[in-house]
């Protein structure tokens, strides 16, 4: 017995696998675009089958398909939807553009499936048809970029809870490391006083800050153009197909997707995607920031800051013993390098869209679902087996905070700017710390050196009194010992 079927299109005969789901568009998809051996994620192909579902169950409603294909169909888009037949979407990333080889890849596999559920063999599409019935309504046109948005929609919802997770440990640390007094660093070098608490609660808030961008930048992807078919004008659609196929897809997705305001404009133009990978790369640029402090604040330790440990999670070299390295931050930066890089390859893209059409939305596509799953599994790895582990080096930072110049700025107002600089050039040639120095010379007392310590790094509503208070008594005992 062979092994293959023949089927037949306008181009001629094909060969397909006897048992495959899908046909001979497929086929030759797969002969054609032989080129990276990447498929698509599940996440994209669940999108795609639910679009499908939508359709056929509204060109059910609307008297245009007949219960027993629309059910049949119906039937088949669930057990895709619920990850069944993943073998029988192979086609690579690298395809036909606007992504109709993944449309009819789709339509193909429904419809053999159907006709498989109605009692009849695979290959012959009767009585479901691939483009008569399953594609009834659309076009790749409006389908995958529908899809897309919801495959971006659904990831970018899993992404911003990890975001939050990782917002909650940063926080928490903040509140642990509060009372940490340390050197604050500006120009890589000693600036004012600030707490390590501080610094993370800095972390958090742009952590925070990034998750509220890409909910911001998630509303345009809601509007779609499904019911546009080719080119956003809706031939060969029913007048209430869009609104109703629309209903049918929130009531799966659980999202609030809106028909666009204009099919037309949608179809030619996809910045909204664009926009969308702004916020991802502004997220991974305070990403790749905040692991860059974390590294620095970690270096070391012995030659370095040290001022905080890292969780040891591997060895960090074949030659060096003992040696640990930063290595789950150094992958959450190399995620985030390629995601930016990504959003250049959505860019051009998006620019390159012409007349009627994007065509480039497998491109588009393929970095969505490959930077949303990375950066999901970075963000998560981050959290868990690293910021989680951080602990702080009290010593270290006590003492580089005594021996920095970081308290100079906070006295200038009381002694002046010239005097500060003076008694930070002598601290340092004498070895002393400027705290010493303030003591020595009677300038401030023990008890007020405390006092002072303990409001230069509040952001306290009184903080600002509290420091006009110490100055004026500081400038009289400037001006008695004068």
């Amino acid at each position: 017995m062979n092994d293959y079927r023949i089927e037949k299109d306008f181009l001629g005969e094909t060969r397909v696998p006897c048992s495959a789901l899908y046909g001979s568009f497929t086929t030759r998809a797969l002969e054609n675009f032989n080129i990276s051996g990447i498929k698509i994620g599940s996440e994209f192909t669940r999108a795609l089958a639910i679009v499908k579902l939508a359709s056929a169950k509204a060109n059910n409603k609307l008297e245009l398909l007949d219960d027993s294909r629309a059910e049949s169909i119906v039937e088949a888009a669930k057990e895709v939807i619920e990850g069944k037949h993943g073998d029988a979407f192979p086609l690579d990333v690298f395809q036909a553009g606007a992504g109709t080889p993944w449309n009819m890849n789709m339509n193909e596999v429904l419809a053999n499936r159907a006709n498989q559920l109605l009692g009849s063999s695979l290959g012959h599409y009767d009585p479901v048809h691939p483009n008569d019935h399953v594609n009834m309504s659309q076009s790749s046109n409006d389908v995958i970029p529908t899809s897309t948005r919801i495959m971006i929609l659904s990831l970018s919802k899993k992404l911003r809870e990890e975001l939050s997770s990782l917002e909650s440990t940063l926080s928490g640390k903040s509140k642990q490391f509060r009372n940490l007094i340390k050197s604050g660093r500006t120009h890589y070098r000693d600036a004012v006083p600030i707490t390590l608490g501080q610094e993370f609660k800095a972390y958090s808030s742009v952590i925070k800050h990034g998750s509220e961008r890409l909910k911001q930048v998630e509303n345009e992807l809601l509007s779609v153009v499904i019911g546009g078919t080719a080119v956003g004008t809706g031939i060969n659609t029913h007048p209430r197909f869009a609104k109703v196929c629309l209903s049918y897809i929130n009531e799966l997705t659980n999202l609030d997707l809106r028909i666009a305001t204009d099919y037309i404009e949608k179809t030619q133009f996809t910045s909204d995607f664009l926009g969308y990978f702004d916020g991802l790369s502004e997220l991974c640029s305070d990403l790749i920031k905040l692991n860059n402090d974390l590294m620095l604040l970690s270096s070391g330790p012995n030659t370095g800051l040290n001022e905080i440990a890292l969780p040891a999670v591997e060895p960090g070299s074949s030659i060096m013993p003992g040696k640990v390295n930063p290595s789950i931050i150094e992958s959450v930066n190399m995620v985030c390098f390629q995601v930016i890089g990504g959003r250049e390859s959505v860019a051009s893209a998006v620019r390159f869209g012409s007349l009627d059409l994007n065509v480039y939305l497998p491109i588009i596509t393929f970095n969505a679902d490959n930077s949303l799953h990375w950066l999901i599994a970075a963000v998560k790895n981050l959290n868990d087996r690293c910021i989680a582990g951080i602990s702080a080096d009290k010593k270290t930072l006590s003492h580089y905070y005594l021996y920095s110049s970081a308290f100079v700025t906070a006295i200038t107002p009381m002694i002046g700017y010239d005097k500060a600089a003076e008694l930070a050039r002598e601290a340092g040639a004498q070895g002393k710390t400027v705290a010493e120095l303030l003591v020595e010379r009677k300038m401030l007392s023990m008890k007020e050196l405390q006092e002072l310590e303990k409001v230069v790094t509040g952001p306290d509503i009184e903080f600002i009194e509290k420091m006009r208070r110490m100055h004026e008594k500081t400038s009289r005992k400037s001006g008695e010992m004068s």
